[in-house]
This record gives C-alpha cells, sequence and structure tokens, in this order.
C-alpha cells in the first residue's frame, strides 16, 4: 500500500531534483504536511506564482512581466560589458557582492553530460546567441563567471574557444577561488575581489 497518487507524484518530482533522495523528498513532504492548513495554502499559492516566472529574451535571467528583465531594460548598465554565469541564481549575488554595473548572459547549465543531453544542448544554443549578441552589439568585454568546479572550468574554457576570434576581451575571474568552488556559496569579500581582479583569459 503506498501513499496517495499525489504525494507519490509530488515524492518523485521532488526526488528528480539534485542533492534531493527519495527520503529527502518525503522528509520535505512530511514538514510540509505538519504546517496548518493555511501554512500550506500559502506555500502552494507561491508554487502557482513560480510557474508565472519567465525568461529574459535577452539575457535570460528571470523576469515576472515584459520581455527583458530589470538589468536589460535598464540604460544605466553598461551594455558592452556582459557577464556569463551558469546559474541565474548567480546574478544577485553579483550584484549585492560587487560594483559590477554590466549586463549579464545566463547559460542554464554547464558542458557535462552525454551528447546530446539537454542541458549541453542548453548551453551549445546560448552560445551561439552569445557570439550573435558580441558581434550584433559590438560588446567589449565578456566576464566569464562560471563556477570553478570541473564542469564550471569546462564551460568556461568552451566558451572562450568559441569566442576568442571574435573581436571582444574575454576575462575570467581572478583566482581568489580554490578548485571545486561554487561563485553561489562563495563568502561576499571573496566575489568582490575576483570580479576587481578579473584577467585576460
Amino acid at each position: 500500500m503506498d501513499l496517495p497518487q499525489t504525494l507519490v507524484e509530488l515524492r518523485k518530482l521532488l526526488a528528480s531534483m539534485p542533492g534531493i533522495s527519495l527520503r529527502g523528498a518525503e522528509r520535505f513532504l512530511d514538514f510540509w504536511w505538519r504546517e496548518d492548513l493555511e501554512s500550506r495554502k500559502k506555500i502552494g499559492l507561491f508554487w502557482n506564482d513560480f510557474t508565472k516566472v519567465a525568461r529574459c529574451e535577452s539575457c535570460f535571467y528571470f523576469v515576472e512581466r515584459g520581455r527583458l528583465c530589470q538589468f536589460c531594460q535598464n540604460e544605466n548598465r553598461d551594455k558592452k560589458k556582459i557577464c556569463v554565469v551558469s546559474s541565474a541564481f548567480t546574478v544577485p549575488l553579483v550584484e549585492r557582492q560587487t560594483s559590477y554595473r554590466g549586463i549579464y548572459y545566463v547559460l542554464d547549465g554547464e558542458i557535462i553530460g552525454r551528447d546530446g543531453s539537454k542541458q549541453l544542448l542548453t548551453v551549445k544554443k546560448r552560445r551561439d546567441y552569445l557570439k550573435n549578441r558580441i558581434i550584433k552589439e559590438k560588446l567589449e568585454e565578456v566576464i566569464i563567471a562560471t563556477d570553478y568546479t570541473s564542469s564550471g572550468e569546462a564551460t568556461a574554457l568552451f566558451i572562450k574557444e568559441e569566442i576568442k576570434e571574435l573581436p571582444v576581451k574575454v576575462t575570467r575571474l581572478a583566482r581568489g577561488f580554490q578548485s571545486g568552488d561554487i561563485l553561489s556559496y562563495s563568502d561576499p569579500v571573496t566575489i568582490k575581489k575576483a570580479f576587481e581582479s578579473r584577467s585576460l583569459y
């Protein structure tokens, strides 16, 4: 005898996410169920709102309304500098901890998995779009800010090799990071110094 089908499907969905086991999914559902009914309804409403969040047509960051994100439509940003990140969740960290005021570009993945995997195909499509933007918008600097994990380094090298013949300066965050570091988990001082001391790549 298993759980009600709705909970079975929810458990399966949660367990398919990175870092969450089947047991971890059950703990989450157990916690959620222990909350009072009003709290559960509130979580459900947020989940519905989450499905309404879209992607910016230009940089692929999150956008709640319209076609462009807050950075791409801001005329005070330096539109000649673009910071390439693996995850959209890295963007707020860079905004909070550095003086960077250019625009962003979200890859939504890294070079991992077999050929034909969804993540790899996404990165390749984003690479092609980035190349077109460099030429069309006459970008002056591409800052590669992927993680310092093996897949993040492979992605950085992949992007660099693809755009090195184009008329744009390519930089990488300074080596304030250790091998295996993930930007989203890094301390503010390291992030700030890495941006300020970025070098040609």
